[in-house]
């Protein structure tokens, strides 16, 4: 089946119908510098339980198309379902944000400068249904992000930085905050044969201006490679702030197609 169909499915999913996911598995909120080959795509799921406080909580079904559209420059879109237990134990459900993000590679690492350099363009569309609250990012408002990524090899350690902007949308009589994003990951390949370590540590600046605090958390975990076209990763999160969620457990799965 060709590829461009399994693109079409994901885009009827946006007519018919969190966070925004500005990420590669299986970290929160960091990418890399490098595009998917062109003709090529990948396909990442992946299951997201946060834990806010004691009395709130979500689980975040995600699924991330990525296609290769020409060399150095791939698209994707990425469709979550939400799950919220808030603290007055009732529970909503429904569709995330869906986010669309194109990425350009203007460097591209090689022996003699093994750093790769790229943009990305993030764009946020309010599929989400705010009065459902199902995350801080659901404001029935579109979103504009911009950022640059660096990753670099220091074999067997890959070393990824993300340094975003985004462009608020403000809904009926509230005033938000633009936001600077932040982040720096590492990719280690250990010893053990097709598993790697994997490491991160994420902040922003908070869209709410009359909360007190900045999100920042740090990430550890792991990621296996089945084979050439098949990975699983695992990993958990920490909030380091006051404004962070408590922590977050992931499992994902990525097809390379």
């Amino acid at each position: 089946m060709p590829r461009l169909f399994y693109l079409g499915i994901v885009l009827s999913l946006v007519l018919l119908s969190s966070r925004p996911a500005f990420a590669v598995l299986p970290y929160l909120d960091t990418d890399t510098a490098i595009p998917v080959d062109r003709g090529k795509s990948r396909l990442d799921s992946s299951l997201e339980y946060v834990r806010y406080n004691s009395n709130e909580s979500s689980n975040t079904l995600r699924a991330d198309l990525t296609y290769g559209l020409i060399n150095n420059l791939d698209f994707t879109v990425d469709v979550p379902y939400i799950f919220l237990k808030d603290e007055n134990a009732s529970n909503e459900r429904g569709l995330g944000d869906l986010v669309l993000k194109s990425k350009i590679r203007f460097i591209k690492g090689r022996e003699a400068t093994p750093v790769s350099i790229a943009g990305e363009l993030i764009v946020k569309f309010p599929s989400c249904d705010d009065n459902k609250a199902l995350s801080p990012e659901c404001t029935g408002e579109p979103d504009v992000g911009i950022r640059a990524i660096a990753s670099k090899e220091f074999f067997p350690v890959t070393v990824h930085l993300n340094l975003g902007y985004v462009f608020v949308g403000n809904p009926p009589n509230t005033t938000l905050d633009d936001i600077v994003q932040y982040s720096v990951a590492f990719d280690y390949l250990t010893t053990a044969e097709y598993l790697h370590v994997v490491g991160e540590l994420t902040g922003n600046t908070n869209r709410y201006p009359d909360v007190s605090g900045n999100p920042l958390s740090a990430l550890a975990g792991l990621l296996y490679e089945v084979d050439m076209t098949k990975i699983i990763t695992l990993a958990t999160s920490f909030g380091l702030t006051t404004a962070s969620p408590d922590f977050t457990l992931s499992v994902g799965f990525r097809y390379l197609f």
